[in-house]
This record gives structure tokens, C-alpha cells and sequence, in this order.
């Protein structure tokens, strides 16, 4: 009895001491008398309940002989106790007159200081951040991008604007949280703009409490969290959960994207650097306008400074700052000299300011293996951009990504690794036609480059064209890692003593190459070796004691003609001689590396393959031996079993972890006997093969001398490339039910194909993307009525120079079909009149995810579809060199996306119709006109060897151009159209053979594993 005494005695004394001062608040505002009515009745309640309780304890005593226990009247206790102090603390809080009335939160000053937004990037950018805290279907939103880039700055201005505004929010507050998070620093700094005092509240979660009733006496907030490093728990805060409900908004920045996941945003926007031309606003103002650089000496080298910091706002003013006024050319370029050599920490700010705040980026990363996969990046020229499957290649060898027992295992987790670099904007990712490259931003890199300096120390002379090696005396103990790539190196003379050295990069290097013959000899920790694109002619025999090599990369040297044995390489885990087109015979001692799990031998002059030399590698998962003088063949009718046992055909079949092969194989008879006879296709995941003899036309008869045996594909095949094979429609050479699983198919240089399928068979029906190139004859994807499963799951099509074609796609087909289709892409077919063909039995037809439209030259195509188009997810239409089309069928129902574009002729916007008016007019602010375009994003800033092939080749393929590469690298890429010329030669009328090919993959991955280092 005692105890329950105790415990209602605690609550009427709690009660009252949380009750009185609130009704004495209220006595100041409106019905005095009935609240004070309204507590008696809740006081006498509490005694009624305090006699109840007493009565049931008296009753069950007497009854039952029983008490109750008391471990749990002790446990009850405590938590009633518990409760009481908080609604103590909570009590004594509402004697403060500003927690009971809302208009006495403290006033604070109206506006932040901030600095103005520059460029309309920024601008756009505070728009689109503002149209998500409006938007009542987000709550929680979550600003990230590189320490420098400019969050803060938008933050303020946004919070600025909400603040005068005060009719959306009732509060509208700011708290800088910082690297060094301390949770009860931050409660008080809430509770400070608040007026509660949190001196009497003990621990963490009592503050919490009187925050978050705080917080929910109000309409509504929007708080903004600022430089958030490590996810932040609201409720241990205090701050209520922020929904639709009520109408509450959360925002924070930070420089990691992974604190927004973890932190449940709704929505993450990434705060990109500045273009050129804001960037270049920006550094000029900073230096103090025109007077100090329209120099005509200065302004180019200003524009090159500028440059060097690639658009991020810190650097842009740190560096404009320190050259303010500055008049003097060797200044100017002393400066330039510093940033492109990352010697900056001469430039004054630079590395206190920009430094100083980009390096708790990296000191944050999560572990030491994770930092050193970010300075692995360094090793590669200024502005590379770097193949992931390459970058993620050389971190497995290199035993950054411990071992899995795996290749597709350790990729994943190097992945995994980018994700976490891309994550913490240590990287950036770029993605072009599925390709993946890794770029650094200039100014991360001089961080690299300033890391390693020190530990891990790293030589990096990548890109300087430099004619000599580096002295002996510059091959320290101590080097790490050492990259020579691209430049004009002859000779590499001497014995570096390096026996740390775990990386070489000595590619891309003159066209003649020579070593002394004792240049590895103190090299025993290397572990990776990149000779590729050298002229070198022989190697020394000091690297056939590089015991403890894991990868010897030896790709595009056609000059090589000698080796030295690789017998001791038995650590040795990839190795590429691809491209040695000199060199008639495989290296000794192939047979030795028993640990080998890459292996790629393509495209080289050798003509036999040494038997025995795959018999001991069980290990291998990646195997490319195609395009050499020699070929798989399998005999039939060898009755010696033994013999074809051991064989290289019989050796291949026990390859029992094989994921990646290709080869040249004599035959079909050959390619369907490997198929037959693998048994382990659920691990074997691409096929990369030549097929002699399926170069035949099959049309129905079987003439002299013709091959009628079609190609076995493998049940799990989902990726088919087809290259130079002449047939009418793809059922001559393959059986429909081994392509019912195919989920990409690239067709080239087919003359005589004319149709995918024809009347009534199921064709491809899990087909995504169909990718057809050059197909002289082809007349369309089916020939007369389809099967409704046909092409159900197209979602991509792209169609180049099939220069027959007058009608793609059969009106039923788009109707029925291709509900799932996204993206339509045409080039170059001249004779095209109309992309969907046939009489339009409906006015309208829906596709609901179609996305995106590309049509290029095509100078006959007068329609696109003879229904209206209702395409509600569209966002981009690029229209070039179709002077005849002039009426756009589309509809949209919806208000178009802000990411939306339209490009072509300005001419041809003006005079093109559309079957809705009114979408032109809404249309108008995307339309981009094609007369000139800058490269701002993959291109900006510079261009480096390794991408200037590519560059070309897209503007050649795009005809974009009539310039296109300035090779100051330094300078923007202009791109000009229409072309002003044919690239084709006229009096080159003869057809360029190509070898009969079909590459197949299997399983979920279908991109080619070729990695040429």
C-alpha cells in the first residue's frame, strides 16, 4: 500500500506542478474559471483512481492469500518514477513564458550572411531545391556534392528567402552540426533559438523530449541541418518526424550521399561544380575585374588558371583572391605552372583554405584500403578517364580487393569500393553508351598528388612528354607506386633499387622502347606491370625473376618479337599479350601459372597453341584467344578418345570455371560440339567467337559446297552479336527457342538479312535492345503479321545505315507490342519515308514509357506515325537533317519534365507542326538549336589522349563537326554542324571485308570482359 501511495502521491504532485503554471499562463488569455473547473475534475479522477487501485490490492490479499510481486510492483515503480522526473523537467520548462506562447520564440536576426549565387547553374539549381520543400509529397531532402562546391551558399540563400517569407513555415531554423558532431551541443543550440532552458534536464533523452514538445507546439518548420558528416538520429535530437501531415520539412548538406541514405531522404540533389564560362565570371571577379585581365598577354593565361580549378566555387575565389590586381605576367604564369604541376601550396590560401577542406573529405573515407583505392586514381594522366573495369582490374591485383575466389566476387566489391568513393565526391562516374569511366576533379587530384609526396610516397609523371627516365637517385627505397605513362621515353637504363615498388606504368610510350637487360633486378614486391602501346622489341631477362607479380599487362605491342621464360611467375594472375602481332610463338613456360585466372592471347601472330599449356589451370575464369592465325578445331570421327582428351579442344571443355572466352573456332561442326559437350554453362557468362563457314547465304536449298547446320546457342544465351554473316532472317542459321532468353541483339554488315521474323513465329520475346548496323537489304523488324509475343519486352531500338529500309515498324506491332519501348534511335537510313507503316485503324495509340527519340539524316522520312502519339514520359526528341518531316504526332499529358530537351535545325522548329498546338508553345523554353554545340559536361575541360580516338569517332559517326579537337588541352572542345563535308572518300568504292562472327553471352551479364590495359 505504501508503494502505490508513493506512486499516485508522485503523479498528483507531478500533475500539479506541470498543471499550475500552465492554467496561470492561460489566466492571461480567455476562460479562466472553466479551466480551472476542468483541472478539479482531473485532480478528483486521479483520487477516484488512487481509492480503485488501493481496494483491488486489499481484495486479492484477503481473497487469494496472495501479494503482489515485488520484483514487479519494484520494475513498475521505476518506470513511473522515470516518467514523473520528465514530466517534472517538462513542468518547470513551462514557467518559461516563451514555451507557452508562440510569438515569443527569441527574435534572431532576419537573414544569414551569404555571398551571391553565381551563374544560373546555381540559380537553377536553389529552384529546384526550393520546388522540393514545397512540395508536400517531400519531406526529408537531402543537398550533396564536394567540400567547396557551394551548398552552404545556396542553403543560406534558400533559408534567406523562406525566412521573410514567414507564411509557409511557422519556424524557420538553422544549425551548423559540423565535422565534430556532439549531440548535446546541438540540442542546445535548438533549444537556444527556441528560449527553453536545459540546464535541469540530466540526460540526452529528457532534452530530446522538451525539444521535440517545443517543436510540436508550432504549425509547422522547415530546420536546416548544415555540413552533416555522419548520420544524424532526429529523434535522439528531438526533432518530430517531418511528413505530408504535418507539413514539416527537414534539410541538410552534406559532402556524402550515403549520410542522405541513411538518413532516409526522399529526395537527394547533388550540387554540381561551375561551367566554364561561370566559373570563368566568377575567377574574374575575384581578380578584380577587367582592367587587371583583358591583357591580351594575361586573359589566356587567366583562362587557363581558371581552368585548373574546374569549377569549384572555393578554388575559383581562394586562387582569384591571391592574384587580385596582380598586373604582371611572370606572376601570372608562375601560377599556372604551380596549379598544372599541384604545387600548389605556393599559391597563398590554397592550401590552409582549399586543401585544408577537401582533406577531411579524405581523411573521413572509411578505411585505409578504401583511401588507397582513391590515390590508386592518381597514377593516371591529368583528366583521364579511366575504364572502371580497368581501374577495378588493377586494385585486384594490386590485393586492394582481398581475394574472394572469384573474379565476378572481387569486382563486385570493387564496385562497391567506387560506390563509396563516388559517395564521398572523391570521384566522379561517368557513363557513355554502358561504359563506365572513373574521372578525378583536377583540384582532388592535386590533393593525390600532394598525398602522395609524402606516405605513400608515388612517382607520377604521367602525360608530361618527357624524353628521358628519371635518374637513378630518383628511384627511392621508398617508392610505392610509379607511372611514366605517356610520354616519349626511349630507354630505361640502370637497376633501380625499388623494393617496395608494387606498381610500374610504363604504357603509351614511344614508338621504340629498350630496358637494360638488368632494369627489374631489385624490383621483387612489383606486383603490377603495364608495358601496352610500346615499340618495344624484347623484354629483359631480370622480368623473369618477378616472383611476385600479379599482373603482367602486354597489350598493342606489335613490335615484340622475344620473351623471356615466365616460369617463376607463379603468382602471376592475369596476363594480356593481346595486339603481339610480331610475335610468332607463346612464351615459355605458359604451362607454370597455375594460379592464372585472366588469360588473354587475342589478335597475335602466333600460329599453333602449345599443347599441355591449359591443362594445369583450373583456375581460369577469363580465356580470349580469338583472331590469330590459328584456330578450335574438334574431329568428329577421331575414334582415339584419349587423344581428343588431350587435345586443346578437350583441354578447354575442363575448364570448369571458364565465365569469359573467346575464340576462333574452324567451324560450326566445332562451335555446336563445344556446346554439346560444356556442362557448366550456369558459370560461363560470355562467348566472344568467331564461326567459319556460317558466312553462306541460306535460302531454302542446299546448293554444292553450302552449309545448312544451324548454330547451337547455349539455353541461358541473353546477348548475340552477329557480324558479317549473310542471311535472310535470323531463323536461318538459329532455332527460335534458343533465343527466347536473348536480352540484347547487335546485327552488322548482314547484306542479304531483310527481316528479324516473319508471319506468325514468336520472335524474341525477351528481347530489351536491338542494335542494327549497315544491313543493306533490310526491309523491317517483321515481315507481315506478328505473334503478340514478338518484341513484348523491347524497350531500346537503334537502327544505322540500312540504306533500303523505307519502313521500320508495322503499325499493329507498335499497338500491340512494344508497350514497353523507351528509345528509338535512327541514322542515316536515306530512303526511310515512314518509321511505323499501315493503315491507322484507331486515332490514338498510348506508349507509356517512351522516353527518348534520335533521328539523324534521314532525307526522305516524311512521318513518324500516322496515329497521334500519346508518349506522357518523354523527354528528349533530337531531330537532324530531316528536311521532310515537318509534323510531330506526339502528345503530352502531363507538364513536361524540367530535364526536358528538344534539339534540332532552328528552321525546322520554326515550321514544324504538331498534332497539339499548344505542346509547341509549352515546349519552346527545351528546344536547343543544333548550329553549335559546346561540350560541357564529359568534355569540359580538357581532353586526354586516351579519349581524343573516341571524340573522334563519335563526331565522325554523328557528322557533328567541321572542327572538333583543339589539342591545347586546356581549351573547351568546340563542335560545329551541320557537316560542310562527306567523310566518306568518293573514289573508295571498294567494301571493306569483315570476318564471318557471332559473339554470344549468357547469364545476366552480356558486356565483354576484353581488358587491354
Amino acid at each position: 500500500m505504501g508503494i502505490v501511495e508513493a506512486i499516485i502521491s508522485g503523479l498528483l504532485s507531478c500533475f500539479c506542478q506541470t498543471c499550475r503554471p500552465f492554467c496561470q499562463q492561460l489566466n492571461y488569455i480567455r476562460k479562466v474559471i472553466e479551466n480551472e473547473q476542468t483541472m478539479g475534475r482531473e485532480l478528483d479522477s486521479l483520487r477516484s483512481q488512487k481509492r480503485d487501485v488501493s481496494a483491488k490490492l486489499n481484495t486479492g490479499e484477503v481473497q487469494h492469500g496472495k501479494r503482489p510481486k515485488e520484483e514487479k510492483r519494484s520494475k513498475k515503480t521505476v518506470k513511473i518514477l522515470h516518467r514523473v522526473k520528465t514530466l517534472q523537467v517538462i513542468g518547470k520548462s513551462f514557467h518559461q513564458s516563451e514555451s507557452i506562447f508562440i510569438d515569443s520564440l527569441p527574435e534572431t536576426s532576419s537573414s544569414l550572411p551569404t555571398t551571391a549565387l553565381h551563374g544560373s547553374s546555381a540559380e537553377r539549381k536553389k529552384g529546384e531545391i526550393l520546388q522540393c520543400i514545397m512540395n508536400p509529397e517531400v519531406s526529408k531532402i537531402g543537398i550533396f556534392g564536394m567540400g567547396g562546391v557551394g551548398k552552404t551558399t545556396i542553403m543560406r540563400h534558400i533559408y534567406n528567402q523562406l525566412k521573410e517569407k514567414k507564411d509557409d513555415f511557422a519556424i524557420v531554423m538553422w544549425v551548423d552540426v559540423s565535422r565534430s558532431f556532439n549531440l548535446e551541443k546541438i540540442q542546445e543550440k535548438i533549444a537556444e533559438k527556441f528560449g527553453c532552458d536545459l540546464s535541469s534536464s540530466t540526460d540526452e533523452t529528457s532534452r530530446a523530449l522538451v525539444l521535440h514538445e517545443a517543436f510540436k507546439r508550432r504549425r509547422n518548420f522547415v530546420i536546416f541541418l548544415d555540413d552533416v558528416w555522419e548520420s544524424v538520429s532526429l529523434q535522439d535530437v528531438g526533432i518530430p518526424e517531418a511528413n505530408g501531415c504535418n507539413g514539416s520539412k527537414i534539410v541538410w548538406t552534406t559532402r556524402f550521399v550515403n549520410v542522405c541514405h541513411s538518413m532516409e531522404s526522399q529526395r537527394e540533389i547533388k550540387v554540381e561544380c561551375l561551367a566554364g564560362e561561370e566559373s570563368w565570371a566568377l575567377f574574374k571577379e575575384k581578380v578584380g575585374g577587367e582592367d587587371v585581365i583583358m591583357s591580351p598577354e594575361i586573359e589566356p593565361i587567366a583562362r587557363k588558371v581558371a581552368c585548373e580549378c574546374g569549377g569549384l566555387p572555393l578554388a575559383l575565389v581562394t586562387v582569384g583572391r591571391a592574384l587580385r590586381k596582380e598586373h604582371h605576367l611572370e606572376i601570372w604564369r608562375n601560377a599556372l605552372q604551380e596549379l598544372k604541376t599541384s604545387s600548389t601550396d605556393q599559391i597563398d590560401g590554397m592550401g590552409k583554405y582549399v586543401f585544408g577542406s577537401l582533406k577531411f573529405s579524405y581523411k573521413r573515407l572509411r578505411n585505409d584500403k578504401i583511401r588507397s583505392c582513391f590515390l590508386y586514381c592518381v597514377l593516371f594522366q591529368d583528366g583521364a578517364y579511366i575504364l572502371v573495369s580497368r581501374l577495378i582490374g588493377y586494385w585486384m591485383a594490386e590485393g586492394l580487393i582481398e581475394e574472394l575466389g572469384n573474379i565476378q566476387a572481387e569486382e563486385d566489391k570493387g564496385h562497391a569500393y567506387l560506390k563509396e568513393l563516388k559517395d564521398a565526391c572523391m570521384i566522379q562516374i561517368i557513363e557513355d553508351d554502358d561504359i563506365a569511366y572513373v574521372r578525378m576533379h583536377d583540384l582532388i587530384r592535386d590533393l593525390a598528388i600532394n598525398i602522395t609526396r609524402e606516405q605513400p610516397l608515388f612517382m607520377v609523371k604521367a602525360g608530361l612528354q618527357l624524353k628521358e627516365s628519371p635518374h637513378e637517385e630518383d628511384w627511392v627505397e621508398n617508392l610505392e607506386r610509379v607511372s611514366l605513362m605517356g610520354n616519349n621515353i626511349k630507354t630505361f637504363q640502370g637497376q633501380p633499387n625499388c623494393p617496395q615498388l608494387s606498381t610500374l606504368f610504363l604504357q603509351h610510350n614511344s614508338c621504340s622502347v629498350s630496358f637494360s637487360e638488368t632494369f627489374f633486378k631489385h624490383m621483387h614486391n612489383l606486383r603490377v606491370l603495364n608495358l601496352s602501346d610500346t615499340g618495344i622489341e624484347s623484354l629483359p631477362g631480370s622480368l623473369s625473376d618477378l616472383i611476385n607479380l600479379h599482373a603482367l599487362i602486354l597489350a598493342k605491342c606489335p613490335c615484340l618479337q622475344y620473351m623471356p621464360s615466365l616460369a617463376k611467375l607463379q603468382k602471376l594472375r592475369k596476363l594480356i599479350l593481346s595486339g603481339l602481332s610480331s610475335l610468332k610463338e607463346l612464351p615459355y613456360g605458359l604451362e607454370n601459372l597455375v594460379k592464372l585466372r585472366h588469360l588473354d592471347i587475342s589478335r597475335g601472330g602466333w600460329g599453333s597453341f602449345p599443347s599441355g599449356a591449359l591443362l594445369k589451370k583450373s583456375c581460369l575464369e577469363n580465356l580470349f584467344m580469338d583472331s590469330s592465325q590459328w584456330r578450335l578445331s574438334y574431329e568428329s570421327n577421331r575414334d582415339d578418345r584419349e587423344a581428343e582428351d588431350n587435345s586443346t579442344f578437350g583441354e578447354i571443355i575442363r575448364l570448369k570455371n571458364l565465365t569469359d572466352f573467346s575464340v576462333d573456332f574452324a567451324d560450326v561442326l566445332t562451335f555446336n560440339s563445344y556446346i554439346n559437350k560444356a556442362d557448366r554453362f550456369e558459370l560461363l557468362k560470355h562467348i566472344d567467337f568467331f564461326v567459319y563457314g556460317v558466312s553462306h547465304k541460306y535460302d531454302g536449298h542446299n546448293a554444292e559446297n553450302e552449309s545448312t547446320e544451324k548454330v547451337i546457342l547455349p539455353g541461358n544465351a541473353n546477348y548475340l552479336g552477329i557480324d558479317g554473316c549473310n542471311f535472310i532472317q535470323l531463323s536461318d542459321i538459329f532455332h527460335w527457342d534458343d533465343l527466347r532468353h536473348l536480352k540484347v541483339c547487335r546485327i552488322q554488315s548482314c547484306d542479304e538479312m531483310e527481316w528479324i521474323g516473319k508471319d506468325g513465329e514468336i520472335v524474341l520475346p525477351s528481347l530489351q535492345k536491338l542494335c542494327l548496323y549497315e544491313l543493306h537489304s533490310f526491309k523491317g523488324l517483321c515481315k507481315e503479321k506478328v505473334h503478340e509475343e514478338t518484341l513484348k519486352n523491347l524497350r531500346k531500338l537503334c537502327i544505322v545505315k540500312c540504306q533500303k529500309l523505307k519502313y521500320l515498324i508495322p503499325i499493329d506491332l507498335l499497338e500491340n507490342n512494344l508497350k514497353n519501348l523507351e528509345e528509338t534511335s535512327i541514322e542515316d537510313c536515306y530512303e526511310m519515308e515512314n518509321i511505323i507503316s499501315g493503315e491507322a485503324s484507331a486515332t490514338i495509340t498510348i506508349l507509356p514509357k517512351f522516353k527518348i527519340l534520335k533521328l539523324w539524316n534521314l532525307p526522305e522520312l516524311t512521318s513518324i506515325c500516322p496515329r497521334k502519339l500519346v508518349c506522357d514520359s518523354l523527354y528528349e526528341i533530337q531531330i537532324i537533317d530531316c528536311p521532310k518531316l515537318t509534323k510531330l504526332p506526339f502528345f503530352i499529358n502531363n507538364v513536361p519534365p524540367t530535364a526536358m530537351r528538344i534539339i534540332g535545325h532552328k528552321q525546322w522548329w520554326e515550321t514544324s507542326e504538331w498534332e497539339d498546338p499548344q505542346l509547341k508553345e509549352l515546349l519552346q523554353p527545351f528546344f536547343e538549336s543544333d548550329e553549335m554545340y559546346i561540350f560541357s559536361d564529359m568534355f569540359r575541360d580538357r581532353l586526354d589522349i586516351s579519349m581524343l580516338d573516341l571524340l573522334k569517332e563519335k563526331m565522325v559517326k554523328r557528322r557533328l563537326f567541321d572542327y572538333c579537337v583543339d589539342m591545347d588541352f586546356g581549351k573547351t572542345v568546340i563542335v560545329k554542324y551541320p557537316l560542310v563535308y562527306n567523310t566518306e572518300t568518293p573514289d573508295k568504292k571498294e567494301k571493306v571485308s569483315t570476318v564471318p562472327s557471332i559473339s554470344c553471352g549468357l547469364s545476366n551479364n552480356y558486356s565483354t570482359m576484353k581488358n587491354y590495359g
